[in-house]
């Protein structure tokens, strides 16, 4: 099922089906409503923004960004803006997807028990916001781009698409899971507003790679202690903050190499790194080879 939804369009969003696979594409300047989810729901924004409250929680979803939630959730949705703000919804059968994560976590039978899935379709299930950089981000930026070249054609969307949409919504999520859970607290509240600051504090260390940064400035973002930063990044994410900041310059700095834009010294000035002997051992003993083998410049 698909529908578009412009600023004169009559819809009751509450009366939509509950449970199937359906896909609303919005071009709206003004909207304030109550939302009940009413399955998995993907939120994403195409152009503008979509601000959205999440049981109690309140995102502001961007240009290339998506909100992922569950029938566990509730809250409202509120768009003023004076440019058409472009968005997506969809909603994912969580049968099917729970099927899908079946198959994946028994992938040696036909016919695994879809109640294994407790996470996707339970009230443990992270609700948040990402970005355009994971495999489902990918797939609704294409997706977008399609309805934007032509909002008004009826298209149609069979299962293979949301079987699709449902592996990349796991495979990104495969990670998280793990990260997640071994974080140990008794509520699953205490343990998602745990992973959401251990995120934050991630997403600073990857946003500010080329600068001098300290830890602890990454558990301030984080709203965290130094310690219990350590500690927690540690067991969400099985590295220490240090080492993860360390992996990502080296990623970055590769990248850079190979791009045949930069020599070994301005990859390693480029990506953090206080002079080109540090980064070169550093280099070497994660990837086995000196960088100036990977030099295209």
């Amino acid at each position: 099922m698909y529908q578009l939804i412009q600023q004169d369009t009559k819809i009751d969003l509450n009366a939509l089906p509950k449970g199937s696979n359906l896909i609303n594409f919005s071009l709206l300047n003004s909207i304030s409503a109550p939302v009940k989810f009413r399955s998995f729901s993907i939120k994403y924004t195409l152009e503008g923004c979509e601000s959205y409250h999440v049981n109690g929680r309140r995102y502001a979803v961007n240009k290339g960004e998506y909100l992922l939630a569950n029938s566990f959730c509730d809250g409202r949705v509120d768009i003023d803006s004076t440019d058409i703000v472009k968005g997506i919804c969809i909603d994912v059968s969580e049968k099917l997807l729970s099927e899908v994560f079946a198959h994946t976590l028994r992938s040696d039978t036909p016919f695994p028990d879809i109640s294994l899935d407790s996470f996707f379709t339970g009230e443990s299930f992270l609700e948040n916001k990402y970005g355009s950089d994971t495999a489902l981000g990918n797939m609704l930026a294409e997706t977008g781009r399609i309805f934007s070249e032509n909002p008004f054609y009826a298209y149609e969307f069979n299962e293979e698409y949301y079987y699709t949409l449902a592996e990349k919504i796991i495979e990104d999520h495969i990670p998280v899971i793990r990260g997640l859970y071994a974080i140990k607290t008794v509520k699953h509240e205490t343990r998602k507003e745990l992973y959401r600051k251990l995120s934050k504090g991630r997403e600073f260390l990857d946003r500010e790679l080329q600068g001098s940064i300290s830890i602890s400035l990454a558990a301030a973002h984080a709203g965290l202690s130094e310690y219990h930063f350590f500690r927690l990044f540690k067991t969400a994410f099985g590295c220490t903050p240090q080492q993860y900041l360390i992996r990502q310059r080296l990623s970055s700095s590769l990248r850079l190499l190979r791009s045949g834009n930069y020599s070994v010294s301005e990859a390693a000035l480029s990506t953090g790194f206080p002079d080109i002997f540090s980064f070169s051992k550093s280099f070497k003993k994660h990837y086995g080879s000196a960088p100036s083998l990977f030099c295209l410049k």
